[in-house]
C-alpha cells in the first residue's frame, strides 16, 4: 500500500501561494518601480526575452559568452522556457528525452544511476549549471529555479574542465525580469500527485531587481511503497552599479524525501557472483513487483549558490568575476537483494511466475546506511576583448579557474544472506517471502520482517567504506571567435590547460583509515571549428574537440597509481540553416567520437601472465577505450501561424574499441539505444471562439539496449532491455478574469499505458494525468 498521503501542509502551501502573490501583485504595479532594460550585461548573460517562443537565438554554452547559436560552429541545442513550460517538466529527466542525441538512464529519484545520460553514445553523469560543474551526479533539479536547458554535444572541456567526451547537459538559472511580474502554479493528478509553484519577479528601484521562486511538491506512485515529496526555494537578485557595473546574485534550497523502488532486484547467475540487472518479462515478474518496502528511505538536500560581477571596461574590454557552490547531502537507508528464483524463472518460464507460483527460495537481503556529502566552490575571472582589423572581427576571451571539492562518504552494511540457507548471524535481514514461497509464505502486500529489522541501527555492523577526499584544480583558457565582417565566415579555437591534485583518507570505516596516494592531474584540452554561411539562410561548419574526465583512482597490475586521465576526442561536420522566412529551422551533423584511457579491471589469466600469480583487491590497467559512430537531426518547423513542431533524431553506433578480451571488440555498451527520437508539437487557434485554445502532443522513441555485461567468451549478449515509445497529449486555454490572467492544462502521459525501462535500472511511470491552473498578476 502507499505510505504518503496529501497532508494538510501541502493546502497549506497551496493556500499561501494564493494569498501571498495578489499582495506581491500589488506591490509591483507601482509606475517607478521599472527598471532599466536590458539589466544585465549582454556580453555574459543570455536574456530569454531574446527567444522566439521554441527558438534561442544565443546560447551560453559554447565560449561562456554570448554568442548566437547560428555562428557557432558546434552542435548546440535549446530547449527555451516557453518550450519547457509547454512540456511541463519539473525535473531534468523530464526534458532531456527532447534533446537530440540525449538518453535518459534513471529517473531523478531512482535507486541506480539516477541524474543519468547517455550523449551521444557516452555516458554523462556530471551535471552543470551556468556553466559550471555541479558537486555530484546525483543533484536534485526542479524546473522552478531553471530558465532553459542548453546541449553543446561532443567533447566540452575548453568550457567546463572535466566533461565526458558525448558533450554536457548545462541549465540557465531564471534571472530577475525587468517588469514586475508573479505567478503562482498549482497540479494535481494521477497517484496523488499535487504540486504548488510561486514565481514573483520585483524590480525594487531603476538599478535594483530581485526575483522569488518557491515549489512544493508530493506524490505517490503506481507501485506500492513509493513515494516522494520535495521542497524548493529560489532567490536572485541584480543590481546595477552603473551602466558598464552589474553585480548578480543566486540561491537555492531543495529539500527531498523520497522512498525509491528498484526496478528489479539483483539475480545472480546460477552457481556464479556476477550481478546482473536487466529486464525480465511481466510472465516471469510482475511488472509493479517492489520488494524494497516503505522502510526504504532517501533524505537528499541539494544546495546551490553563486555570484558574477560583470564590468564594462571600454569599447574594448569586459571583466566577468564569479564564485559558486553548490551541495549535495545524501543519506540512505536501503535495503539491496539478490534473486536466485527470478533469474531461474527467466531461464526456463515453464516454471512460472514467482508470484503465482510454489518457489524454492527466497530474495536473499541485505542493508545499507550511506551518508554522503559532496561540496564544490568554483572561482572565476574572464576578460572579453573585442577587436577588428584587416576585414575580421576578432572577439577573445581569457579565462582562470579554480576549483576546489569535497566528498565525504561514510556506509555501514547489515550482515548479509548468502547461500542456499539463511544465515545464521543474528544481525541479517530475514529473507523476502513470497506469498507462494514453499515456507513461510507471507500474504501478497504483507509486511516483511526485514522493512522492520532495517531501522534498527545496531544491525548495521559490517563497515563498508569511509571516504574523506579532497580536489582543488586550476585552470587557464583561452578562447577565440573570429568572423568576417560580412558574416559568410566564423572561426572557433581554444585551448584551456588544467592542472589538478587530489588527497583523500579512505578505508572501511574511520577507525581503519589510511591516506591514498593520488598523481597530480594535467590535462589539455582544444577546440577548433570552422562555419562557412555561403547564402544568409545556410551554414555549413566542421570542428575539432577535446575532453578529459580526470585521472581515475586505483592500483594497476604493479601497484603503481593510474596517471592518465580518461580522454576523449571529436570530428564533426554539420549544417545549420533558417529557411521559409525562418518557419523552417534544420540542424544536422555527423561525428565520430572516443574515448581513451579507459580504467578496466585485470581477468585473473591476465594477472598470472604478468606477475605470474593473482592479488587480492582491484588491478587495473587503463587500455580499454569506446567509440561512437552516428548522425542526428533536428528539426524546428512552424508551417503556418499557431503551429509549431520540433524533432530530433539520432542513430547513434556506440561499441567497446580497445579491450584485451578480444570476444568483446566491437560489442555493444551497456544501456546504450542505437536510435532515439522525438516530436513535440503545438497548435493554438488564433481566432474565432477557439481563440487562444492549444493542443500539444508529443512522441518520444528509444532502441533497445543491452543492460548486463556481454559474454566474455562469446561476445553474445546475455540479455536485453526492449525499446519503446511513449504518447503524450495536453490542452490548454488562457483566459482573463478579474483583470488577471489565467491558464488551465490538462496533460496526460503514456497515454497508450505503454510499459517501458527509462534506462536500464528505472521503469517509467503508466498513464498519468495531470490537471494545472496558472494565474499570472
Amino acid at each position: 500500500m502507499p505510505t504518503s498521503r496529501p497532508s494538510a501542509r501541502t493546502l497549506r502551501s497551496l493556500q499561501a501561494c494564493c494569498l501571498l502573490l495578489p499582495l506581491l501583485a500589488s506591490a509591483q504595479t507601482a509606475p517607478d518601480t521599472s527598471v532599466e532594460a536590458p539589466l544585465e550585461l549582454p556580453q555574459f548573460t543570455v536574456v530569454s526575452g531574446a527567444d522566439e517562443g521554441w527558438t534561442a537565438a544565443s546560447s551560453m554554452s559554447g565560449t561562456r559568452t554570448n554568442v548566437p547559436i547560428q555562428n557557432l560552429p558546434r552542435s548546440v541545442q535549446v530547449l527555451t522556457s516557453e518550450f519547457l513550460s509547454d512540456l511541463g517538466a519539473t525535473t531534468l529527466s523530464d526534458s532531456v528525452a527532447f534533446l537530440t542525441g540525449v538518453q535518459s538512464q534513471g529517473g531523478q529519484d531512482a535507486v541506480f544511476d539516477n541524474n543519468t545520460f547517455v550523449v551521444r553514445g557516452m555516458r554523462q553523469n556530471r551535471h552543470y549549471r551556468d556553466g559550471v560543474r555541479e558537486a555530484f551526479f546525483g543533484m536534485i533539479n526542479d524546473s522552478a529555479s531553471v530558465d532553459r536547458v542548453e546541449s553543446l554535444r561532443g567533447p566540452s572541456s575548453l568550457l567546463a574542465g572535466v566533461s565526458e567526451p558525448g558533450g554536457m547537459i548545462n541549465q540557465i538559472s531564471k534571472r530577475p525580469r525587468s517588469q514586475a511580474a508573479s505567478s503562482v502554479k498549482l497540479t494535481t493528478g494521477s497517484f496523488n500527485f499535487l504540486r504548488s509553484e510561486a514565481d514573483v519577479s520585483l524590480p525594487v528601484n531603476r538599478k535594483f531587481a530581485l526575483r522569488a521562486v518557491g515549489a512544493y511538491q508530493e506524490n505517490e506512485s503506481w507501485r506500492d511503497w513509493e513515494a516522494g515529496r520535495r521542497t524548493v526555494g529560489y532567490l536572485t537578485g541584480v543590481y546595477r552599479f552603473s551602466p558598464d557595473t552589474v553585480l548578480s546574485a543566486r540561491a537555492e534550497a531543495i529539500n527531498a524525501h523520497t522512498t525509491p523502488a528498484i526496478a528489479i532486484p539483483n539475480y545472480r547467475l546460477p552457481g556464479g557472483t556476477t550481478s546482473v540487472i536487466g529486464y525480465v518479462p511481466e510472465d516471469i515478474l510482475p511488472w509493479d513487483f517492489n520488494p524494497f518496502g516503505p522502510t526504504s528511505q532517501r533524505d537528499h538536500e541539494t544546495y546551490r549558490a553563486s555570484a558574477d560581477l560583470q564590468h564594462r571596461i571600454n569599447d574594448t574590454f569586459s571583466l566577468r568575476a564569479a564564485v559558486l557552490w553548490s551541495k549535495s547531502d545524501r543519506r540512505d537507508n536501503r535495503p539491496s537483494a539478490s534473486a536466485t528464483t527470478i533469474y531461474t524463472r527467466y531461464l526456463n518460464p515453464l516454471l512460472g511466475n514467482v508470484a503465482g507460483n510454489i518457489v524454492p527460495d527466497e530474495i536473499r537481503w541485505g542493508a545499507t546506511l550511506d551518508d554522503e556529502n559532496w561540496h564544490i566552490w568554483t572561482y572565476q575571472a574572464d576578460l572579453r576583448g573585442v577587436f577588428e582589423y584587416a576585414g575580421l572581427k576578432h572577439e577573445a576571451l581569457l579565462g582562470v579557474e579554480r576549483i576546489e571539492s569535497r566528498n565525504w562518504r561514510e556506509r555501514w552494511d547489515t550482515a548479509n544472506s548468502t547461500g542456499t540457507t539463511p544465515s545464521t548471524n543474528p544481525n541479517a535481514l530475514t529473507r523476502y517471502k513470497f506469498p507462494t514461497a514453499a515456507t513461510g509464505a507471507i500474504a501478497a502486500g504483507g509486511w516483511q520482517p526485514a522493512w522492520t529489522e532495517l531501522t534498527d541501527r545496531s544491525r548495521y555492523t559490517t563497515a563498508n567504506v569511509y571516504v574523506d577526499q579532497t580536489t582543488t584544480r586550476n585552470a587557464v583558457s583561452f578562447t577565440n571567435v573570429i568572423s568576417t565582417k560580412n558574416e559568410k565566415w566564423h572561426a572557433l579555437a581554444g585551448a584551456r590547460y588544467d592542472e589538478g591534485e587530489n588527497n583523500a583518507l579512505s578505508g572501511a570505516s574511520i577507525n581503519a583509515i589510511a591516506p591514498s596516494a593520488f598523481p597530480k592531474e594535467s590535462a589539455t584540452s582544444e577546440t577548433l571549428g570552422l562555419l562557412y554561411r555561403p547564402w544568409p539562410a545556410l551554414s555549413v561548419y566542421a570542428s575539432y574537440s577535446t575532453s578529459f574526465s580526470g585521472v581515475p583512482s586505483g592500483l594497476d597490475i604493479f601497484n603503481q597509481l593510474l596517471d592518465k586521465p580518461e580522454e576523449g576526442s571529436s570530428r564533426e561536420i554539420g549544417i545549420k540553416s533558417s529557411l521559409l522566412d525562418g518557419k523552417l529551422g534544420i540542424e544536422a551533423a555527423v561525428f565520430e567520437l572516443d574515448r581513451t584511457n579507459v580504467r578496466r579491471q585485470l581477468t585473473d589469466a591476465e594477472q598470472i601472465a604478468l606477475i605470474g600469480t593473482t592479488v587480492s583487491g582491484a588491478r587495473y590497467a587503463q587500455d580499454a577505450g569506446e567509440e561512437a559512430k552516428g548522425f542526428e537531426v533536428q528539426v524546428l518547423y512552424s508551417p503556418v501561424r499557431g503551429y509549431l513542431i520540433s524533432g530530433t533524431y539520432s542513430n547513434i553506433d556506440a561499441r567497446l574499441a580497445k579491450t584485451e578480451n578480444v570476444a568483446r571488440i566491437g560489442g555493444p555498451i551497456v544501456g546504450r539505444g542505437k536510435q532515439s527520437g522525438s516530436i513535440f508539437q503545438k497548435y493554438t487557434f488564433q481566432s474565432g471562439k477557439l481563440k487562444d485554445l492549444y493542443f500539444t502532443n508529443g512522441v518520444i522513441w528509444v532502441d533497445g539496449s543491452r543492460p548486463d555485461s556481454i559474454s566474455n567468451t562469446t561476445g553474445l549478449v546475455q540479455n536485453y532491455v526492449p525499446g519503446y515509445t511513449r504518447l503524450d497529449f495536453g490542452v490548454g486555454y488562457p483566459f482573463k478574469f478579474n483583470g488577471h490572467r489565467y491558464t488551465v492544462t490538462a496533460t496526460v502521459r503514456n497515454a497508450t499505458d505503454e510499459q517501458y525501462y527509462e534506462g536500464y535500472q528505472s521503469k517509467g511511470d503508466p498513464r498519468a494525468l495531470r490537471l494545472s491552473v496558472t494565474a499570472r498578476f
